[in-house]
């Protein structure tokens, strides 16, 4: 993207929603947890909606988002018999928002009859992922939207 910005005075904005897409897909699709009981992994990225822009007024670069992800987690219960059972569902959080802190994300977590366990256990390996979130959005495009000088 070529920006024409003296001073970068003026409001430039990047849409970067495809690009979060395939950050959430690259960085948090197999994200897993196992243990003697369980095996827990987020399967896939089924959905990831809302804006997702970088921006840059005055000189300062910041990213404003407001996404909507839907995960997808399959994995199994483990038993003694060579029967494990297999589970499935879904993690959303309905508001992944720019301005938030990690201990406001809200999951809503349905995974057939182990939402317990995975809030437990898988939670807090994704919300480890998620807080990079920010920083790699800024840095992968904050060239994009600043004027050099030369």
């Amino acid at each position: 993207m070529v920006v024409h910005n003296p001073n970068n005075w003026h409001w430039v904005d990047k849409n970067c929603l495809p690009w979060a897409k395939t950050y959430f897909n690259d960085n948090i699709k197999n994200t897993s947890f196992e243990n003697d009981e369980f095996n827990f992994y987020i399967s896939d990225i089924q959905s990831v909606t809302g804006h997702c822009d970088v921006t840059q007024r005055k000189g300062n670069v910041l990213c404003i988002y407001d996404l909507r992800l839907v995960f997808n987690v399959s994995g199994k219960k483990k038993s003694n018999s060579d029967d494990d059972e297999s589970i499935s569902g879904t993690i959303t959080i309905d508001e992944f928002e720019h301005d938030q802190d990690k201990s406001e994300y809200v999951y809503k977590i349905v995974v057939d009859d182990v939402s317990t366990e995975v809030d437990k256990y898988l939670i807090p390996l994704l919300t480890s992922k998620l807080v990079k979130f920010q920083p790699d959005l800024i840095e992968a495009h904050a060239k994009d939207v600043q004027h050099t000088e030369k």
